[in-house]
């Protein structure tokens, strides 16, 4: 990212690391738990979440980044159309491009489908806010 590199990444936030069993993961919101934080995201002890959208935004050799949901039907649209931004970008050759889905996980969230979409939009997104923070 930091030196322009035709990449586009696609970086799933879910907050976990869940192909590997639900480990804490940089994204782990505070308090919440799993595999290796039993007790919770304790912020003092583990850091704060990265927000990896603006801080790849910061870097001169990016050209877009954008944090875009997938807990509806009308987020998913948006997403597409950022996705279909951030590949125009690697086409025509401006550099670095990261789309961040916020995505569910309701295995290792421990919840039905339902409530874990109704997370996302109580929990994750007020957390990490949808937007465009670098656009070519």
């Amino acid at each position: 990212a930091n030196r322009g590199e035709n990449i586009t990444v696609i970086f799933v936030n879910n907050n976990v690391y869940g192909m590997t069993g639900g480990q804490m993961a940089p994204t782990t919101l505070p308090g919440q738990k799993t595999t290796t934080s039993p007790g919770g995201r304790n912020p003092s002890n583990d850091g704060h979440p990265i927000q990896v959208a603006e801080l790849l935004a910061s870097l001169k050799g990016t050209a877009f980044a954008a944090r875009v949901s997938l807990h509806n039907h009308l987020h998913v649209r948006k997403a597409r159309k950022a996705m279909q931004k951030a590949f125009l970008a690697k086409i025509e050759k401006r550099g670095f491009s990261i789309i961040e889905l916020l995505s569910a996980c309701p295995t290792n969230w421990g919840m039905s489908p339902q409530q874990s979409l109704t997370r996302m939009a109580d929990e994750m997104i007020p957390a990490f806010p949808l937007d465009t923070f670098k656009d070519f």
